[in-house]
């Protein structure tokens, strides 16, 4: 499991290494080698945060406090458990007064209905000085998240950077240099990436299968296969190669199987 620390105070920011590698000694045999970094600072941490398992977090004197440091990582797409390190800051209080916000009337709430979810489901507590025996029951609560969480896939464009799960894309398909994905709700991103090194990252996830060099589909917005053209859910059609149809049918039965 690959944890960050992230704490501005840099003894205490030492001392959670400490128990977390004492910690990694420990488990060595059972539930495997803990990889930990460290950092001192948001930016530092923002750079690559879709790296890590779960976060330990207490940051209090600068610009970005805790709370903040997690409001950002979970905007950026992280699902992993975000541990708060109450010291100075009661971050209990805080998020609880963040849960029971309500919007503005007349202002659509659905995106403050997920913040409101995640910060419920995402958020733990530890409470400084820390404990070995609550460490380690956190330990353990942070594994579990971690082995039923569902994988999702880095899709990078110029500008943005989207985190989606195998079932958000509906195809995907060469355009010139890029490959253009359609997601669902209407969402679209060209990929800075060739379709062959784009299937190459998404190729263990079942429902995405390629139709040609030029494409790929998620098998389960497969509406109709004819003998030369394969409709997508939303009016998308592909030119379909006789050569690829046995494939494509016995993908799409595997898919209807599961369901």
């Amino acid at each position: 499991m690959h944890i960050a620390v992230c704490d501005d105070n840099i003894a205490d920011r030492k001392q959670m290494e400490r128990l977390l590698e004492r910690a990694s000694d420990r488990r060595i045999h059972t539930t495997g080698v803990l990889y930990i970094d460290s950092y001192g600072n948001v930016d530092a941490v923002m750079r690559s945060p879709m790296l890590y398992d779960a976060f330990f977090i207490d940051m209090t004197s600068g610009p970005v406090n805790g709370f903040q440091l997690a409001r950002r990582l979970i905007d950026a797409g992280v699902t992993a458990p975000i541990v708060l390190c109450i010291s100075t800051i009661n971050y209990r209080a805080i998020i609880e007064a963040a849960i029971a916000e309500v919007p503005p009337e007349g202002v659509e709430n659905s995106n403050h209905e997920i913040l409101r979810w995640k910060l419920k489901s995402q958020i733990q507590y530890l409470t400084k000085p820390i404990r070995v025996a609550e460490l380690d029951e956190m330990l353990d609560y942070c594994l579990d998240q971690k082995s039923n969480t569902i994988p999702t896939i880095e899709l990078r464009g110029e500008k943005d950077t989207l985190y989606v799960y195998e079932d958000e894309i509906m195809y995907a398909e060469k355009n010139g240099n890029y490959a253009h994905v359609t997601l669902t709700e209407g969402r679209q991103i060209a990929v800075l990436s060739t379709m062959q090194n784009l299937y190459t990252q998404v190729s263990a996830f079942e429902h995405l299968f390629p139709i040609s060099e030029q494409a790929f589909v998620n098998v389960s917005f497969i509406e109709k296969l004819t003998l030369l053209k394969l409709s997508m859910r939303g009016g998308k059609s592909f030119t379909i190669s006789p050569l690829e149809i046995a494939s494509v049918k016995k993908a799409m039965e595997a898919y209807r199987k599961q369901t």
